[in-house]
């Protein structure tokens, strides 16, 4: 099941994105900052409500964000023309059991019923398995940059049907 966020279960999304942040530090992943997915550092760019939580018989399991606009990393696309997945992390107890497909599944299936046409996202450019999860969800990988002079960023796009 996956729902919405509310502004009481900012400590979920919390709890999910620092198991993420620790599995990827002790893997030499390194990717986010602890303060990057703490609620203070989080709640500069998102609501809760911009939040999903994948659970699995009632425990929370994964999350991403998910937006109708990114003037920072999309600035030429118009509010509501796209949707725009941040933040997507599944706790280590859940890996490999499929939450990251349910989640983008999920995406598409809004977007759907939205009426947009495209679903976009941004990862390390130098994260092949990551980046493998996304092409075979059917995202292309449509440019690469070097963000804010520091962050190689590769950026993809799915075409999802009306």
């Amino acid at each position: 099941m996956i729902k919405q966020a509310s502004g009481n279960e900012t400590h979920i999304i919390e709890e999910i994105l620092l198991d993420a942040v620790n599995w990827m530090d002790s893997s030499g992943l390194h990717m986010w900052e602890a303060g990057q997915v703490k609620w203070p550092g989080l709640s500069r760019f998102y609501k809760a409500e911009d939040f999903y939580i994948a659970y699995h018989d009632g425990v929370p399991a994964a999350c991403m964000a998910m937006v109708d606009h990114d003037p920072v990393f999309w600035p030429d696309i118009p509010k509501g023309e796209s949707l725009y997945l941040h933040k997507l992390a599944v706790k280590r107890a859940f890996a490999g059991k499929g939450f990251s497909k349910q989640l983008i599944d999920f995406a598409k299936e809004t977007a759907r019923k939205r009426g947009i046409k495209t679903v976009r996202l941004d990862c390390h450019r130098n994260r092949p398995r990551l980046r493998a999860v996304y092409e075979r969800e059917g995202f292309v990988c449509v440019s690469e940059k070097t963000l804010f002079g520091k962050y190689e960023t590769a950026f993809y796009v799915c075409y999802v049907d009306g």
